[in-house]
């Protein structure tokens, strides 16, 4: 019966050590697991994004977003096609991107934001 327990207490524990989990919006809601794992997205300012014939290029200045460091001393710009944008929750520009600034997730207000 010890053993039979064991194995479930251990099973309980990795699974519990493997859960990665998304990490909130400021106003509230959750980002989607495959946007990030903690720190990847963040809200962004109307003035970081411009819209163009195929989408939105987004302009990110080093130190205005968690994964984008003022060590990095350039901006990163993102190309994001109509077709990789989500509609934001809270009406608000969010962006989610890995360390080496490439595009995970990009939340838009949608209309005429």
């Amino acid at each position: 019966m010890r053993l039979l327990a064991a194995i479930s207490l251990a099973m309980m524990l990795a699974a519990g050590a493997t859960e990665t989990r998304s990490h909130p919006a400021p106003s509230g809601w959750e980002y989607p697991f495959e946007c990030c794992s903690g720190a990847d997205c963040a809200q962004i300012d109307a003035s970081e994004v411009r819209e163009n014939k195929p989408g939105f290029i987004v302009t990110i200045e080093p130190g205005r977003h968690p994964m984008w460091p003022t060590e990095r001393r350039k901006p990163l710009v993102l190309e994001i096609p109509y077709q990789k944008v989500r509609l934001s929750p809270d009406g608000l520009w969010h962006l989610c991107i890995n360390d080496a600034g490439e595009l995970l997730c990009f939340f838009s207000p949608g209309g005429d934001s």
